[in-house]
C-alpha cells in the first residue's frame, strides 16, 4: 500500500507544472488587490491547481491590465489568463479549461442620457468606452461598429469613472462586472441600463496553446469533479 501511494505521489509530481497566471478586475469572477485576489474563478483555479499539484509562478497571481496578460499568454509558454470568454475568434489561439461561468457582454449607459443603440450604424453617434483587445471590442468590430468611436483603455474602473463623469456616452464590457464596480465606487446601479446586448458566452481558463494537451485534458476532468 505504501509503495502504491509513493508511486502515485511520484506520478503526480512528474506531471506537475509551474504556470505564470494573470487575471484582471472582473467581479464577481476575479477581482481584488495585488496581494488579495478573490472571486469565484480564483477560488476554483486554486482548487484545480492543488488537486493536480500545479504551482503558481512566484506563488502568486498577477493582477494586470487585460491587454498585457492577453499578449503574454498568446506568446509565452506556461502562462494562463482568466476568466476569458471563449469566442470563435479566439478558439485556436489558446488551450481551454472550462467552462467556469457565464459572461454577459453588453453596452451600458446612464438612463438619463437616453442612449439608443439598435445596430452598429446607430451607435456611430456615441463615444463608446472599451477595454483594449477585450471580448466586447472584438464582438463590436465583428458586428461592424466603427473603431473610431471607441475610447480605448486598459482599466475597467477608469472607463466607468469616465461614464460616471459624462466623458463617454456608454461603456462596453462584462455587465456583471460593471454593476459590481459601480457599486464599489459608491454609484447607484439603478441609474444605468444595458442599451445593447452583444453576447452571452461561457468563461474559461485560457492557457498558452503550447501547453501539454494531456495537462489540459486532466485539468478539464478535474474541473468536472470540482463543479459537481
Amino acid at each position: 500500500m505504501k509503495h502504491f501511494l509513493l508511486m502515485a505521489f511520484l506520478s503526480l509530481s512528474l506531471c506537475a507544472e509551474v504556470f505564470k497566471v494573470y487575471t484582471e478586475q472582473n467581479p464577481p469572477f476575479n477581482y481584488g488587490s495585488p496581494n488579495h485576489i478573490q472571486g469565484s474563478s480564483t477560488l476554483l483555479l486554486k482548487q484545480l491547481f492543488e488537486k493536480n499539484a500545479h504551482q503558481f509562478e512566484g506563488n502568486t497571481i498577477s493582477l494586470i491590465p487585460w491587454a498585457r496578460g492577453y499578449y503574454d499568454v498568446l506568446h509565452v509558454k506556461n502562462t494562463m489568463l482568466y476568466s476569458m470568454a471563449r469566442t470563435p475568434d479566439r478558439e485556436a489561439l489558446f488551450a481551454w479549461v472550462g467552462p467556469i461561468g457565464k459572461l454577459r457582454i453588453g453596452i451600458l449607459a446612464k438612463k438619463s442620457h437616453h442612449v439608443v443603440i439598435t445596430s452598429a450604424k446607430s451607435a456611430a453617434q456615441y463615444k463608446i468606452g472599451t477595454i483594449l483587445n477585450a471580448a466586447a471590442e472584438q464582438l463590436m468590430l465583428k458586428e461592424g461598429f466603427d473603431i473610431q468611436t471607441f475610447d480605448r483603455f486598459n482599466s475597467l474602473e477608469s472607463q466607468l469613472k469616465k461614464l460616471k463623469d459624462n466623458r463617454i456616452d456608454c461603456f462596453a464590457s462584462n455587465i456583471d462586472a460593471m454593476d459590481q464596480i459601480i457599486k464599489d465606487m459608491g454609484g447607484d446601479v439603478s441609474e444605468y441600463e444595458v442599451v445593447y446586448l452583444l453576447q452571452e458566452s461561457d468563461l474559461y481558463f485560457a492557457f498558452n496553446k503550447e501547453t501539454n494537451p494531456q495537462t489540459i485534458a486532466t485539468l478539464n476532468e478535474t474541473l468536472k469533479t470540482l463543479l459537481k
